[in-house]
């Protein structure tokens, strides 16, 4: 089993993903209370321009300050070594950068036949990295989710170990 995953193909910057780091990420999403509404990438964007005019303004008034480190509690802490997370694909596909005649992407796995998705459908997927507070290991080292699959508590796509993007998704 590989522990990382690696993007290839018509892409403009081939990644390699470590979701075992992912537990210390803010974007991270507790698939045990997700809901699937307004949880667009387009909301994400919003919130986060948002939040960023909120603190400019903040700033202008009040000048600005050394930030501070958030106060975790010791409930958070327990709370992220205990539950199921997943983290969203699109992110990561936006980094890779597409080439324009990139039309899917291909989900290589171990020991079994390859899956194939248009780049749409893959940047909704989710990525589950960590079940009961810990790395998957065992088909992992993620679970593929779309979030329709999620919502319906479908079994996941496993085992995969390179996100491939094609031009034709025949070849």
């Amino acid at each position: 089993m590989s522990e990382v995953i690696v993007f290839k193909g018509a892409v403009s910057f081939p990644i390699t993903l470590d979701p075992t780091v992912w537990i210390f990420d803010d974007r991270k999403i507790d698939l045990s209370t997700y809901t699937g509404e307004g949880d667009s990438a387009d909301s994400g964007k919003a919130k986060y321009l948002k939040g960023t005019g909120a603190q400019w303004d903040k700033e202008l008034a009040e000048g600005a300050q050394l930030p501070s480190e958030r106060p975790t509690s010791l409930v958070e802490a327990r709370k992220a070594l205990e539950g199921d997370y997943g983290m969203r694909l699109d992110p990561f596909i936006t980094n890779a950068q597409p080439l324009p005649e990139a039309t899917h992407v291909r989900l290589h796995r171990e020991n079994q036949e390859p899956i194939t998705l248009t780049i749409a459908e893959a940047r909704n997927a989710i990525l589950q990295f960590s079940r009961d507070g810990k790395p998957i290991r065992e088909n992992g080292p993620v679970y593929f989710y779309l979030p329709e699959m999620l919502l319906a508590k479908e079994a996941p796509i496993e085992g995969i170990t390179i996100i491939e993007f094609v031009q034709n998704p025949e070849s």
